[in-house]
């Protein structure tokens, strides 16, 4: 086996397997506790032990209702690891591990209306784990079971052993099945005994706009996520719906069978569970909900009378938001993710009423926003990670609108949702951590900070602003179910209630003093405005949609976001077309909370709660049996060429160590072996510096067997003793966040050890004597290396398929090798003792792949960029590096293009064919369908830079299919073929080698479409 295949080897396993980095920072300044409870252990850090006491007392309390629903109870106490150190809010339930993380900040998502945070989330996560669980074919310790096919280019060159990979498929058969609909439909419908959540104003809204505007997501398509972040809450919200349909029509324990029924071993699709429990099929079922609700909705319709709504000036995207009038009353200013595919992708963009264009002004931003009087100084928050332990904290930023710069004011205060003074001096927000917000204040340079209520553990506040004269603010106040309109003294005291009907948000006053408000109080959200002097209340807006976030200037026009099928637009409502409508109840302010404290219930609960310090919870260990056809050698035939074998992993629930495992071995013992383990948590020295670097300890360990022919003069009898080639690898590596979160910085060593095994042979010369096996060590490498790696992908639904933005790699590594290039040995002493030959070099390698979006519709033109050499004196061929095969130029084998350097560069342009495939064969739920052609130009060489003439150039295409496989597994599917322009010999060990003017042709199944993606984690649901 010429060359240092290895490498190549060890990666095409680890593509396949189950082993990945995780994406978040340790966070090793953490201290932690464990609250144990009869069935709960919760793990929660300093600073969050409130939320942590909470959230065991809310978990005991759901625990015996769920689990009697399901009639399942988990095998082991149920690990819940609370999260505050990022304005992050999400639950995820990890099934297989017993595992719950919940992030505590309060979700306030444009999608859903507020309802209690912790006792919904924990809930939610909860029934994940029993409901999944109860579905399982074969129990938590084998969540699947991995067919794999190793196919490689048949390599003419006398001196290597078997070629590069050209086809790579890992396909998992999964040993659960649960759709995403009815998985997040049941969790959210929990139990019907359970009120931390219902079916909302904001739920109604979604289901309501796709129903009458015909843009509900078909059977098939709510089965899978993949979709943008309304497709994928369409998916969640119509889940719900339809499991809240089946309970109420079918009974509650009709949840409970079909969760029983997808645990059948042959079952691949949940439609036989559903015609197995309600004898009628899953699209009958469908049809049926579907029916339900359109009638439910028209007559809804019916009932909103004349809408009054005004001009959409913006529905590019579909989360339009926070818009505010610009004091020249001639422009706009709201968020936007136009172009983009998920509400957090948004920017700032200011809209011009005379010429109705709109223009960026700052990326990267979604937050309220507010302008200083004189129109120059524009407000806002950003969450950034630019602090010492990478959290995702929100701060607050000011921009100068005429000269467009950015200027941040305060560092790691958390604060959101700003609003200036009518003065322009000072910034009231909304601030905290431990699941509690309340209001501060400060001045427009982020001095002066402070703090304006002391609200209730719990309480959430939202959206503040000031009263016109700058005495009063109001704002969103929510300790329970929705949100109520809520004052206190701009220097801080009481809060006072504002009572009013229905789910009052986004509080906005105009420059007369009314108070403009968003509602709920008839079903649908509009906007509403109280008199200041009256109190009375009206009506403004009439939607059937929703209307939120309203902003008016001195003129009386009306701006807000208004939600339909598509989404949220910025809407414009001139004064003269506005009808207010008087509505029976006034507003009014008590000195008093609103009645919903749905915390109180678990006061003594909470009390009782102690804990101890943090030890080192490990999840059971999951076991992945694995079958390979694996044809690298062409010797192996029939059942020589199949492999079997596992793959195990398993993670303390921190994340702070985590272990991967990997065999495999065929009939003839060769075998593959794998071990990863990871440290995420304090290293002396390094902590003390203020570094936080993850720590990786990797070994490889492949063998193959073959034979070779050799003479032995002056016999001429042929030996053919069986060698077999034992590769082991050893590497330890730091790697470390650099400069910003995405881009890191990684120190390794690796111990390389190539050995060949000779077998016995009878030497034929006189005297005729048997010659024992022995074992060759013919490489002993040791490599350091440091490299840069940059991910700056956008983040999109298609950043798979077909990414934009770019990536980046430089690596620089120095290496001492012995190496025995020629078989030499030393017999003076009676064995055989290799003749090694000391390799000391430095080789260097860049990467960069630039991902352009094309003005066309998810168009896109990628240029990539790769060189590669050993600095310095030349090297044996061992060490070359490689520019063809399917990391490189497809046109031309891996091994033709070899030498001490090479370059290459990459040119692509993908189109999508079709991005809603939405249907399904058997298991698997077709999504997506790109197409791309690609050119390539490069060499490789030793010594002399080839002419330009004597570079090689390729031309290809390449299909992509995107899928998933059992509603929860991404699959996907690649085909490419290249044609090499160029036709040369090489001559290796003295035999010509023709190359180039033939197709070649690639194939693969895997869970990423690059061959450097970063391989999978188990399944999980997120909330």
């Amino acid at each position: 086996m010429t060359g240092r295949i290895v490498s190549s080897l060890v990666c095409a396993l680890l593509v396949v397997s189950l082993a990945g980095a995780q994406s978040f920072t340790p966070h090793t300044e953490l201290n932690w506790r464990t609250l144990e409870t009869e069935h709960f252990l919760v793990h929660v850090h300093d600073g969050a032990l409130r939320t942590g006491q909470l959230v065991a007392a809310i978990a005991e309390s759901v625990y015996a209702p769920i689990t009697q629903m399901y009639r399942h109870e988990p095998n082991q106490k149920v690990s819940i690891v609370v999260r505050d150190h990022d304005d992050y809010s999400n639950g995820a339930a990890y099934f297989f591990d017993n595992k719950i993380e919940i992030w505590a900040p309060a979700m306030d998502f444009e999608l859903r209306g507020i309802h209690p945070w912790l006792q919904n989330v924990v809930t939610h996560e909860f029934v994940h784990i029993v409901q999944i669980q109860t579905a399982m074919k074969l129990g938590r310790r084998l969540p699947a079971m991995y067919l794999q096919w190793f196919g490689y280019e048949s390599e003419r060159r006398p001196d290597v052993l078997y070629g590069f990979p050209n086809v790579l498929v890992s396909y998992p058969l999964s040993f659960f099945l649960v759709p995403s609909w009815f998985a997040e439909g049941t969790a959210q419908y929990n139990h019907p005994s359970l009120t931390f959540d219902f079916w909302d104003t904001h739920r109604d809204m979604m289901l309501r706009m796709n129903v009458l505007e015909d843009r509900l997501l078909s059977w098939e398509e709510m089965a899978v996520f993949g979709k943008n972040s309304l497709g994928n809450e369409s998916a969640y919200n119509a889940g719900f719906s339809i499991v809240q349909y089946i309970a109420e029509t079918y009974g509650p324990e009709t949840l409970e069978r079909i969760s029983r029924s997808l645990a059948s071993i042959p079952r691949i699709t949940i439609d036989g569970a559903i015609a197995d429990v309600l004898g009628k099929s899953g699209e009958d079922l469908y049809t049926e909900w579907h029916d339900a609700k359109k009638k439910l909705y028209r007559a809804m319709q019916d009932s909103v009378g004349p809408v009054n709504e005004g001009f959409r000036i913006e529905e590019e995207g579909f989360g339009n938001f926070y818009p505010v009038f610009h004091p020249d009353g001639k422009s706009v200013l709201y968020v936007s993710n136009k172009g983009k595919d998920s509400f957090g992708a948004s920017s700032v963009y200011r809209y011009d009423m005379e010429r109705k264009e709109s223009k960026l002004v700052v990326h990267n931003v979604r937050s309220t926003l507010s302008v200083t009087p004189d129109g120059r100084t524009l407000v806002y928050a950003r969450i950034s990670s630019d602090n010492p332990h990478w959290s995702r904290w929100s701060d607050l930023y000011t921009y100068d609108l005429p000269t467009g710069r950015e200027t941040r004011i305060t560092h790691g205060l958390r604060a959101f949702d700003p609003r200036l003074s009518p003065d322009g001096s000072r910034i009231v927000f909304a601030y905290g951590s431990d699941g509690t917000l309340n209001l501060g204040t400060c001045a427009l340079d982020g001095t002066e900070v402070r703090r304006l209520t002391d609200v209730p553990p719990g309480t959430q506040v939202y959206t503040p602003v000031w009263s016109p004269d700058g005495t009063r603010i109001v704002f969103g106040y929510s300790k329970g179910h929705g949100q109520s309109l809520a004052q206190v003294s701009s220097i801080g005291g009481e809060v006072h209630i504002l009572e009013a009907e229905g789910d009052c948000r986004n509080p906005s006053f105009s420059s007369k003093g009314s108070l403009y408000f968003s509602s709920d109080r008839t079903g649908i959200f509009n906007i509403y405005s109280v008199n200041p002097e009256s109190g009375e209340t009206s009506r403004i807006t009439n939607v059937l949609g929703g209307a939120f976030l309203p902003s008016v200037n001195a003129a009386g026009d009306l701006v807000y976001a208004s939600y339909s099928s598509s989404g949220y637009s910025i809407v414009w409502m001139p004064a003269s077309d506005q009808r207010p409508e008087p509505v029976r109840r006034t507003m009014a302010a008590h000195p008093q909370y609103p009645p919903a404290d749905d915390e109180g219930r678990f006061a003594d609960s909470v009390n009782r709660i102690t804990g101890s310090d943090y030890r080192h919870t490990f999840s059971s260990l999951s076991i992945f049996p694995v079958l390979r056809v694996d044809t690298y050698n062409p010797l192996n035939r029939g059942l020589d060429a199949l492999k079997a074998g596992l793959y195990a992993s398993s993670s303390d629930m921190l994340d702070k160590l985590s272990l991967f495992a990997g065999a495999m071995v065929n009939r003839r013992f060769e075998r593959d072996l794998a071990l990863v383990f990871e440290y995420r948590d304090k290293l002396p020295l390094f902590s003390a510096a203020g570094l936080e670097p993850a720590l990786t300890l990797e070994l490889y360990n492949l063998t193959r067997k073959t034979s070779t022919t050799f003479f032995l003069e002056p016999s001429p009898e042929p030996i053919s003793p069986e060698i077999t080639y034992n590769l082991f690898e050893f590497t330890l590596s730091l790697r470390q966040p650099v400069i910003e979160e995405r881009t890191h910085l990684k120190a390794s060593y690796t111990l390389s050890r190539y050995s060949a095994d000779i077998g016995a042979f009878i030497n034929p010369n006189p005297p005729v004597a048997l010659v024992p096996a022995f074992r060759n060590t013919y490489f002993v490498g040791n490599a350091f290396g440091v490299e840069v790696r940059g991910d700056y992908r956008d983040g999109g639904v298609d950043s798979e398929i077909n990414p934009t933005g770019r990536s980046l790699l430089v690596r620089y590594g120095y290496e001492n090798n012995k190496f025995n290039p020629d078989g030499e040995f030393d017999l003076s002493s009676g064995r055989a003792v290799p003749l090694y030959q000391t390799f000391v070099f430095h080789r260097a390698e860049l990467q960069w792949n630039e991902y352009l979006a094309l003005p066309f519709p998810r168009h896109t033109l990628s240029l990539s960029v790769r060189a590669a050499g050993i600095i310095g004196k030349t090297v044996d061929g061992f060490f070359d590096f490689y520019a063809g095969g399917l990391t490189g130029m497809r046109g031309y084998p891996f091994y033709s293009l070899g030498g001490n350097t090479n370059a290459s560069a990459n040119l692509t342009y993908r189109f999508p064919i079709c991005r809603d495939l939405g249907f399904r064969i058997l298991q698997l739920s077709f999504t997506k369908l790109f197409f791309s052609v690609f050119a390539d130009v490069g060499n490789a060489w030793t010594g002399k830079m080839p002419e330009r003439s004597d570079w090689k150039t390729d031309a290809g295409f390449e299909l992509r299919l995107e899928a998933f496989s059992f509603y929860a597994y991404p699959t996907r599917f690649f085909f490419s073929g290249a044609y090499g322009f160029d036709d040369f010999t090489r001559t290796f060990a003295g035999t010509p080698v023709r190359y180039g003017r033939e197709w070649r042709w690639y194939f693969g199944v895997l869970f990423g479409f690059e061959m450097s993606h970063k391989g999978f984690r188990l399944p999980r649901w997120d909330g």
